[in-house]
């Protein structure tokens, strides 16, 4: 009897082991073996894919977050990745730049290119602000366990091991690849095409984040509202695309991306200043 239990003991032992052992490759096995199995269906066969966004959040993210976490340092492991993700005594100041600082820039940004009018039609119709709040409500519900996965398990142990700028550079083709399932459906030039654009435009967001998570003492709470309104400032019918209506094409199309490129500046940015930074330590 003893000897039995045993040998059904020693695979559970040897699983997470292995799991422990290589807790980025396993979280990354799990989520998307999992994601992909709920969404990729949920595409092809034209079904409305929020209610699978929702699922995939649970299933896919969090579940695996918390199985990996405990698989490399139990309980108490899991209770202090449960303390990043709600650690909200920062300084106010993170707090104003998480939440203002892309919306902020990408409409003054905006106004230099259409004319201080994309400022005038926000004023004139507080609908505008109202949606783009409505938007911000996906934080608790999905940002917030996204970035417990991609910054507070993946991200944070590549950028232990190699540094925060490289580890946001490993992190963010990943992080565009998890988006596939929502580009099925496109020709296969524009899938293809569409899906190298957001792994590259990844980057500049995730040395963002990266580099937030590191100033506010690890708080994935900050970094998922900074993802949030990232969201909520970029996406269609967002912010900005409201606030340039019947902008000509050209123009149009400038400002509807207005936040990549906000995103993108202050990405390379950063990244400046990690490389210097890097640079004069191994020289010193």
């Amino acid at each position: 009897m003893t000897s039995a239990v045993a040998v059904r003991a020693r695979p559970a032992g040897t699983i997470r082991q292995a799991v422990a052992g290589h807790p980025v490759a396993a979280m990354l096995l799990m989520m998307f073996t999992v994601a992909f199995a709920l969404l990729i269906p949920a595409a092809l066969s034209g079904l409305p894919i929020e209610p699978f966004l929702l699922g995939t959040v649970l299933l896919a993210q969090l579940l695996p977050a918390v199985l990996v976490t405990g698989a490399v340092g139990g309980r108490p492991a899991v209770r202090e990745l449960f303390g990043r993700v709600f650690r909200w005594r920062v300084r106010p100041r993170w707090y104003l730049l998480a939440l203002l600082a892309l919306p902020v820039a990408s409409l003054a940004a905006s106004a230099v290119v259409l004319g201080p009018g994309v400022l005038r039609t926000l004023a004139a119709d507080p609908g505008y602000i109202t949606a783009y709040l409505g938007i911000l409500t996906i934080l608790p519900l999905v940002n917030l366990w996204e970035e417990t996965v991609w910054m507070g398990v993946i991200q944070a142990r590549l950028a232990a091991r190699h540094g925060l700028l490289l580890g946001a550079v490993m992190t963010a083709p990943l992080f565009g690849l998890m988006h596939l399932p929502l580009h099925i459906g496109q020709p296969a030039g524009q899938f293809i095409g569409g899906m190298a654009l957001l792994m590259g435009l990844a980057i500049p967001l995730r040395i963002v984040i990266g580099w937030l998570y590191d100033r506010t003492g690890a708080s994935i709470l900050l970094v998922a509202a900074l993802h949030a309104t990232f969201n909520a400032t970029n996406n269609n019918m967002s912010l900005v695309a409201d606030a340039a209506p019947g902008a000509a094409h050209g123009r149009a199309t400038l400002v509807s991306n207005m936040t990549w490129y906000v995103l993108a500046a202050w990405g390379l940015l950063l990244a400046g200043v990690l490389v210097r930074r890097r640079f004069r330590s191994v020289r010193g």
